[in-house]
This record gives structure tokens, sequence and C-alpha cells, in this order.
């Protein structure tokens, strides 16, 4: 029999979000072959009825937090109670070989302590953290990246195994880039950012920069959580807010470039998915970016910097019309993207369950 491996999502239905733990979890579950696997997660409105359906095959089961629980106890207390009993009951009735654990590190000890028997724990870490928790139940910590591992690490010194194991490309959108990309029909051409409001992102540097371009030039559109804050009223910018994840993707095949300006990033997802649909890139290069973004690929800008980001803007704008020179910056970003396929994430997964399934 194979081993079970039970993926633990605390923050969304696994269904309805496009970030770097469901990119994991669905790449496992599409592609993972040599151990048996289920997922829980816990949305964020209460279901009627407990909820259990199947993803790429998968089961998945949702539980939930006791609310009233974490409202008298936490909230109006200050007890620090742990509230997702649910949880363990899941678990115990599943009796997993392999609990991963992608988020709310902080709670890993808690759930584990209440189980009826002891699987081994994965703990993996797709985000840096002021803060971070290593739990001390930990089998074996995951980064995405080699910068997240040294954020993590540089605050919480560990002698714990770890491994990266890099965000996979997306299911979603690996079926959204069948047949490559569009040649370009926007006149003017299509700037699109998808970092939302988030300081770190550089949305606002990005709107400075664009609006220091000649006017007409090229048209900017702002997708994500929060960008309506930035106030913005210019003709030549359409702001979109927060948009479902086919809608983004869609976005991202009709746009020319796809800007990515950030200070610092985990992994950076929304790169990796432009190179992979063939979108010029202009870009920073710092924390996980580096592992993939590079002058050869894209256009790399400094982090915090106007000036830089104005140029790479006006450099990008001048590459789509020069095909040759462009191609090979594309086809090179391609490559660079190469390793991040499903089948080849899932199995290094598949090994570092391995190694932590093989101990006493």
């Amino acid at each position: 029999m194979k081993p079970k491996v039970l993926h633990i999502h605390f923050w969304a239905d696994i269904r309805n979000s496009a970030g770097s733990v469901e990119k994991v979890i669905t790449a496992f579950a599409a592609h993972g072959e040599r151990y048996a696997h289920a997922i829980a997660c816990c949305p964020s409105g209460r279901p009627a009825a407990p909820a259990t359906f199947r993803h790429h095959g998968v089961e998945v089961h949702s539980f939930h937090e006791n609310r009233l629980q974490n409202r008298i106890l936490n909230k109006m207390l200050r007890r620090g109670a742990f509230t997702y009993g649910s949880l363990v009951r899941l678990i115990d009735r599943l009796r997993p070989d392999i609990l991963h654990f992608h988020n709310r590190q902080e709670l890993v000890d808690a759930v584990m302590r209440r189980l009826a028997h002891r699987p081994k724990v994965a703990v993996h870490y797709h985000r840096h953290f002021a803060d971070p928790c290593v739990p001390a139940a930990a089998d074996l910590l995951l980064f995405i990246s080699d910068a997240t591992a040294a954020d993590i690490l540089g605050k919480r010194p560990s002698r714990k195994p770890y491994r990266v194991v890099a965000n996979p490309l997306s299911v979603e959108v690996l079926a959204h880039a069948q047949g490559g990309a569009e040649p370009s029909r926007n006149t003017p051409p299509v700037i699109l950012f998808g970092g939302g409001a988030n300081p770190i992102k550089g949305g606002r540097e990005l709107v400075e920069a664009f609006l220091a371009l000649p006017a007409g030039s090229a048209r900017l559109v702002l997708a994500g959580r929060g960008v309506e804050k930035f106030g913005i009223t210019a003709p030549n910018i359409e702001v979109l807010g927060e948009v479902p994840a086919d809608r983004f993707f869609e976005l991202m095949r009709k746009a020319d470039v796809v800007a990515m300006p950030s200070y610092d990033e985990p992994f950076g997802l929304i790169a990796q998915e432009a190179m992979l649909m063939g979108k010029l890139l202009v870009s920073t290069a710092t924390g996980g970016l580096a592992d993939f973004v590079d002058a050869s690929s894209a256009v790399v800008v400094a982090p915090r910097d106007v000036a830089s980001l104005r140029d790479g803007l006006a450099r990008a704008l001048e590459l789509l019309s020069r095909d040759a020179e462009l191609r090979r910056l594309l086809d090179r970003a391609r490559a660079n993207i190469d390793a991040y396929s499903p089948d080849k994430i899932v199995s290094l997964l598949e090994a570092c369950y391995d190694n932590i399934h093989r101990q006493s």
C-alpha cells in the first residue's frame, strides 16, 4: 500500500485561489504517483455541511475553526487556545503517514500534541515572516527558494533538515499557455501589473515610472487587491483591482509586457507565469526571483528605483519591435523555467517524503 500524504492548507478553498500553496498542492494532485494523497483545506466561509470533493482526482476534506471558542477564549480572554478540533478529528480518521503543513506553522505543535498517532511532519514556508516559527514536531523544513530559506533560518536558526523545493509551474497556467504567446495586436502596447497594493510589490513606483514615459506610448493595467487605493485616474491606466485567477491569466495572455518591480520576493509566481506564457518581463531580480530572472531572460531593473524602472519599461517597449532580440530573450526565459515543470517538482517532493518516511 502506498504511504499517504495529507496536505494541510489553513487559508482557502483549494479551488478558489492561485497562490503558491495552491500551485504546489494542485501539482502534487495532478502529477503525484508514488504516494497516496489527500488534501485538507479551511475555507473562509463555513458551508452548511462538511464538504468533501475531488480536485484533480484527489480527495479534499474541509475543516473549520471553532469561531465561538476563538472569539471567547482568544479574542476576549487572550488565552491562546487551540480552536481547530475538526482538523485533529480529520487527521485521526484519515491516519496519514505524512502531514505536509503549508501554512500556520505556529499551530503545528498544537495539532501534533492532540493526535492519536504520530505521522511524519513536513513544514513548508511559502513566504517570509517577521517572526517565523519552526515547530518542534517538524521532521523536515521546506522552502520555496534559497532566499526564503536564508530569511527564515536567519531569523530562527534551526538544526532540522531542510530542502529547497521551488514552486511548480501552475497546472492552470500551463493549460492557458498551450499554443504559445499570441502575436501582439495592442495599440498601444499593454503593460500588466498583478501585484496589488502591497508596498513591497513596487506598484506605486511602477505607476510613477509609467507616467514618466512619453504620452500614448503604452497602456498600463493594474490588477490585484487594493490597487484602487493608488487613486489613479490617468486615461491610459486601467485599474481593475482583484480579479479571479482565470481572468488574470487571460489578461496576461493578451498583454505585451508584464511588470514585477518587487523590492523582494520569496519566489515570484507572476514572473514565472509570464515567462511560461511567452511575455516580455520587466522585473527586479531580488530574493527568489534571482533563481530564474536575469538579464538574458528579462529586462532587469533595480528595486525601489523609479528611474531604473522607467528606463526598463522604455527598453521593453523598444524590444517589442525587435523580433530577433525579443525572441532570444523569450526563448531564454522559457529555458530558465524548464526546471519548474510540475512533474519535476513533484519528483523532488516525493524524494523529500522518502527521506522522512524511512526515518524510524
